[in-house]
């Protein structure tokens, strides 16, 4: 017989996700893999980047579970996190100001009464960015730059990446992320440009395990942002333009780390519905 399970489809500026309360196990940790590359597959199933379960926590208000359309678990989605915040809220499972468990540790959310959510990051200590190596990818020599947000980023630098042709940007990123020093888990990859006399950053992110160029990615826009101002390329406050809107970083330098990190962004439900779920169940 199947079984009807209800989902939420959202998305933080074009990156898009699928909601599904599981805090009664709904789904069993054996079938996960299985059923988020189903879910997540365009055209023939509902499609989306990735797929978030809300779960109990004995860590902090709620805990946030995120796959990748390819069925893998990630530590941390930016962009999901506001969305995962919001549903949690308006289904009044937590209080506005909440925090939430995820893979890569604990993580506090603010849905903001204009409709928008703040999700803050963790203090990063600077031994652990990486900046100015060298990127042999083909022909191209360059300079890449490497952070953990939650996940791992690279960041390059480039001009006019609008331009670039889909295909071929996406050719560039999977030998970037590909390259031995990234193995075995990979990186997502961020191509940034600078908006002349502005603290505007154009970005565009191929993803790992959603395995495609997105329309946004939020943790990879807050490493863009830092990476950009360790850089001296702008200041705090950063507004980053992805292909699916703005977004908004802010953090505080510090001698040693980077603190006081926080992402701003919308989180819009799209619409609600069930998935049949086929399995066996009792008469």
């Amino acid at each position: 017989m199947s079984i009807e399970i209800q989902f939420t489809k959202m998305h933080g500026c074009g990156n898009d996700f699928v909601v599904i309360d599981n805090r009664m196990q709904i789904l069993q940790e054996e079938e996960i893999n299985d059923f988020v590359q189903r879910v997540c597959e365009r055209k023939f199933h509902i499609g989306a980047n990735g797929v978030m379960l809300v779960e109990e926590s004995e860590r902090a208000d709620v805990k946030m579970r995120y796959f990748n359309a390819d069925g893998s678990e990630g530590e941390m989605c930016g962009n999901g996190a506001r969305c995962f915040a919001k549903f949690s809220h308006e289904l009044n499972m937590v209080e506005a100001a909440m925090t939430m468990e995820t893979l890569d540790g604990l993580y506090d959310a603010q849905v903001m009464v204009d409709g928008n959510v703040q999700i803050s990051f963790p203090e990063i200590a600077l031994n652990n960015v990486h900046l100015n190596k060298q990127l042999v990818n083909g022909e191209q020599i360059g300079l890449y730059h490497y952070i953990w947000v939650g996940v791992p980023h690279v960041v390059v630098f480039g001009n006019n990446i609008s331009e670039i042709d889909d295909a071929v940007f996406a050719e560039w990123a999977i030998g970037v992320k590909e390259q031995e020093q990234f193995r075995p888990h990979g990186t997502n990859v961020n191509l940034v440009e600078i908006c002349p006399k502005t603290t505007i950053l154009k970005i565009r992110t191929y993803e790992r395990g959603v395995e495609e160029e997105t329309l946004a990615c939020g943790s990879g826009a807050t490493a863009s942002a830092i990476i950009a101002s360790l850089l001296g390329k702008v200041n705090s406050n950063v507004q980053v333009e992805t292909r699916g809107g703005m977004l908004t970083v802010d953090f505080t330098l510090q001698n040693t780390s980077i603190q006081h990190i926080t992402l701003k962004g919308n989180a819009v439900t799209v619409f609600t519905g069930m998935i049949q779920k086929e399995g066996d169940c009792d008469a």
